[in-house]
């Protein structure tokens, strides 16, 4: 009986220290942000912490690491991506998920063992009842009735820590799951708004549809390609039909503050290449001096001179070098 009552003890003990553990953690409802390179610490830490037998917690440790990897290379090219501050938001979840998975074993491994040690006492109070019997018939009632009550004890008790550690999971899943669900739905809703705004942006640039000054779109974003006669000839200074028609994309891009603008410098074949990249770096920084003189913020705006390198006509005839004598407004919404 004293040793029925000492495994009952241990078993509600461990329950009081795995639930307590786990509640302090979560009780606050509050969620840790990482960047992906600290979740990935995280989780190479937790990856050496984590029993080899705690199979539920690597299976989620490896899917979690994975999507750590891919998010990493988001994080490169674009920090401010919504699925990126998604997982930096998740990963204090993910970690605690399979922190509560590692322990959830580690309490299996140990009512398993309070359940073998249970079978071994069961097995010695068996003998010890055959021998009591002997001497003490009328006693053995009351004593089977003891070690049902005790059984009875030790599988409740069992159940309720499996149903909590269950629960405590399921909790932390769904919690991840809402977040990227509404994350991914902000995303989409911002999207949608971007699109229309680069659309309306477009339908005023095309007011400036030239033969001098032609406006396409692409996966880059709204092109507006301004041939090289609009600048002095082999030189970098912007003539007057030019410097007008820049205005006007300022102002456009006064009132469309989410818009960026990449300046683009290209030439054809004819000279050097080392002149022509020079030329083509000295045209695109002209332009965006000129739109940052009409109160365009440069942080919005970045140039770059491409010299010959990409051409979008032959240039082995007079009509194809002309339309790479060109510079390119690149302009694309930041939430693209």
């Amino acid at each position: 009986m004293k040793i029925a009552t000492f495994l009952y003890a241990s078993l509600l003990s461990a329950s009081f220290i795995f639930a307590s553990s786990n509640t302090d953690s979560l009780s606050s409802g509050k969620t840790t942000s990482w960047s992906v390179k600290q979740c990935q610490e995280k989780l190479d830490l937790l990856n050496k912490e984590i029993p080899a037998e705690a199979l539920d917690a690597k299976i989620t440790l490896a899917e979690v690491q994975a999507k750590a990897s891919q998010m990493l290379e988001q994080e490169k090219k674009k920090p401010e991506a919504i699925s990126v501050v998604s997982f930096q938001k998740n990963c204090s979840l993910y970690v605690e998920l399979i922190q509560v998975q590692a322990k959830t074993q580690v309490l299996r491994k140990s009512l398993q063992s309070l359940w073998q040690k249970r079978m071994a006492v069961m097995q010695t109070a068996m003998a010890t009842k055959d021998s009591i019997e002997f001497f003490y018939k009328n006693k053995t009632s009351v004593f089977a009735s003891a070690l049902e009550e005790e059984k009875e004890r030790l599988a409740l008790t069992s159940e309720e820590l499996r149903q909590r550690a269950k629960a405590r999971e399921d909790s932390l899943r769904k919690a991840a799951k809402e977040r990227e669900a509404a994350l991914q739905k902000a995303l989409d809703e911002e999207r949608q708004k971007a699109e229309a705004r680069q659309q309306e942006a477009k339908n005023k640039l095309n007011d400036l549809q030239s033969k001098l000054i032609q406006v396409t779109q692409d996966a880059r974003g709204i092109i507006l390609s301004m041939s090289d006669i609009l600048f002095d000839v082999n030189k970098a200074s912007l003539k007057g039909d030019l410097k007008t028609s820049l205005a006007k994309v300022a102002g456009i891009l006064s009132v469309y503050q989410e818009l960026n603008v990449s300046v683009e410098g290209h030439t054809d074949n004819t000279g050097s290449e080392e002149h022509n990249l020079k030329l083509s770096e000295q045209r695109a920084q002209n332009v965006l001096d000129f739109l940052v003189a009409q109160g365009i913020e440069a942080s919005r705006l970045t140039s770059k001179g491409y010299g010959m390198t990409l051409p979008i006509a032959d240039n082995k005839t007079k009509e194809g070098r002309q339309k790479n004598r060109r510079v390119d407004l690149v302009i694309k919404d930041k939430a693209l």
